[in-house]
């Protein structure tokens, strides 16, 4: 039988990450612009990657800490080390958004 990603353990250190913390103002604000958006926009599509660019950055120049790193792009979800290097800049240019 074929391993798949499911046989993988996870409990390597680079397969581990932590959890980010959220500031409830912050929260607010983004619920707020994602309702902006669906409600007086008319957005039926958005996508987030919930990760900052330095971590996307580090992720580019060492892509071997990062073998689990998974980002949304266009609609689909891919490895961080599947993207061409213009996709992954395109990703890391439009990351970086705060909400504080």
């Amino acid at each position: 039988m074929t391993a798949t990603i499911r046989d993988i353990p996870l409990n390597c250190p680079e397969a581990t990450y932590v959890e980010p913390v959220y500031k409830e103002a912050g929260m607010r604000n983004f619920t707020n612009l994602v309702r902006t958006m669906l409600n007086d926009y008319g957005v039926y599509h958005v996508q987030f990657n919930t990760i900052n660019k330095e971590t996307l950055i580090d992720a580019k120049k060492h892509p071997e800490n990062y073998p689990t790193l998974i980002v949304r792009v266009a609609g689909y979800s891919v490895y961080w080390t599947d993207l061409a290097e213009r996709v992954q800049n395109d990703v890391i240019n439009r990351t970086e958004h705060s909400f504080s």
